[in-house]
């Protein structure tokens, strides 16, 4: 009554509820009626979802006087901005290690000392973390662990080459923002009998980590190694197979969240597997995965190279980098370019090319929120 007496058209009202709808379930209403298809079509047209989801890659010019360059990548819909940022400091610019949050976490080498440092890039921030007690011959996985809520941060250190098997033990180290401070410690991982399993390879540790609810998941070869913060304790969970079994490209491996579940990406000679955690009891329970997507690496290439140049791209340049959420889109790294892949449509598109992406080792791609964390507040 009160839509008939201000005169409001139903069909503005409609426009303007479905406008704060989110992307996925939004795309499911389109099966309501030929009207509402062809409502929620114009509507990403006309009112294109914004995110504070976007991309943060690092990759080193080659010159004569090398330049470490970080580029913060935003995207809206298919369209993106790209804005270059170049590290105030003066020392040569160390690889970029992790994101969480807003916050970046990189690493820098003298000889056999390292050096982590904490960066808020949208304020163009640095903090240099006192000595870890670790030098770069020692094989550590650095993860960094940041909610975006509290006025701190954390570096979660594992040493995952000095794993006892036999005692079932762990050793990591943690830098606290809030005591400035590292300390050291041997965790217990009570399901240490699966390093025992068949085809396990403790060598296999990937990088980089997810960080949700205060727990961080790293991949280490079959399984997922889950560090609960609070606690603090480790856990071993079981991560999915394909069926038939496929030969797995261990540097294509991901982890994201989406929709509250955990999110798991296999990287295969053929394709992408995509598995959801549906389920996961701290009694005891095993984790139950159901597989969500499949997306062939093939489809994926021919559509961003020409033929000429398809026959030369191998699956293991092919890598995920990040998921966002609200676009329902999945960044891939090949070589030279970025590209964006809605599950939306089922097609990708090329939101940045540069030639020196994906040329080094230390070329890193992560997910990054454009939150402006003030560091000198922490």
């Amino acid at each position: 009554m009160e839509m008939e007496n201000s005169q409001v058209p139903s069909q503005d009202i409609l426009e303007l509820i479905l406008s704060k709808v989110p992307l996925k379930p939004r795309t499911r209403f389109k099966c309501v009626s030929r009207d509402w298809n062809a409502l929620i079509t114009d509507l990403r047209r006309s009112h294109p979802l914004t995110t504070a989801s976007g991309l943060v890659f690092s990759f080193k010019k080659l010159s004569k006087n090398p330049i470490y360059q970080l580029n913060l990548l935003q995207a809206v819909q298919d369209r993106s901005q790209s804005c270059t940022m170049q590290s105030s400091l003066t020392h040569d610019l160390p690889w970029l290690i992790d994101s969480c949050n807003g916050l970046l976490l990189f690493g820098s080498k003298d000889g056999v000392s390292l050096t982590y440092l904490v960066a808020s890039p949208l304020r163009n921030q640095w903090l240099k973390l006192p000595p870890p007690g670790h030098g770069v011959s020692v094989q550590v996985s650095a993860s960094l662990a940041f909610d975006g809520v509290r006025q701190h941060f954390k570096v979660i250190c594992q040493f995952w080459e000095d794993a006892d098997i036999k005692n079932g033990t762990l050793k990591y180290q943690i830098f606290s923002s809030q005591a400035w401070e590292w300390k050291e410690y041997n965790g217990r991982i009570p399901d240490s009998d699966l390093w025992l399993s068949k085809g396990f390879n403790c060598e296999e540790w990937y990088c980089p980590s997810l960080y949700r609810k205060g727990q961080v998941y790293w991949i280490w070869s079959l399984y997922l190694l889950v560090f609960n913060e609070k606690k603090p304790s480790f856990e071993l969970m079981e991560l999915p197979k394909t069926k038939p079994p496929l030969m797995s490209l261990y540097c294509g491996k991901r982890l994201w969240e989406s929709e509250d579940h955990l999110h798991y990406c296999d990287s295969t000679y053929v394709g992408f597997y995509i598995w959801e955690q549906m389920e996961h009891n701290s009694n005891g329970c095993r984790s139950m995965w159901r597989l969500k997507h499949y997306i062939r690496i093939d489809e994926l290439v021919s559509r961003n190279y020409p033929d000429d140049l398809v026959f030369l791209i191998s699956p293991v340049t092919v890598k995920p980098c990040a998921f966002n959420e609200d676009l329902q889109v999945l960044y891939f790294q090949l070589p030279g370019t970025i590209v964006a892949y809605s599950f939306e449509t089922r097609k990708s598109v090329k939101v940045q090319s540069d030639s020196a992406i994906g040329k080094s080792f230390h070329d890193k791609v992560f997910p990054f929120m454009f939150n402006a964390v003030d560091l000198h507040g922490i």
